[in-house]
């Protein structure tokens, strides 16, 4: 029997999109949870006091993090289009004799 390598692959394949999109999803709901709890405790504390001004700060810092989860997402997006394109390359020429 003939013994079939194939190459491997470069890039994010399309069967492991799903485990990719859905962390990024769950990461975007983890800081949105984050960012209305941190803002729910901050209310809760006097005003100008040290644990209120340490709640506004890490309110601040929670809030540039959407602005990652999307550039992880078009990094995501770019990866899997990146694979198909590849694959489509590599593999659509070599059909069966």
């Amino acid at each position: 029997m003939e013994s079939i390598q194939l190459k491997s692959k470069k890039g994010i394949q399309l069967n492991q999109a799903f485990g990719a999109v859905l962390t990024l999803i769950l990461v975007a709901v983890l800081v949105i949870v984050a960012i209305f709890l941190f803002t729910s405790l901050g209310a809760t504390f006097t005003a100008n006091s040290a644990a209120a001004n340490a709640t506004n700060t890490m309110i601040t810092q929670f809030g540039t993090y959407p602005t990652l989860v999307g550039l992880v997402g078009t990094i995501i997006f770019l990866g899997i289009v990146i694979g198909v394109l590849v694959a489509s390359f590599v593999f659509g020429g070599k059909r069966g004799a």
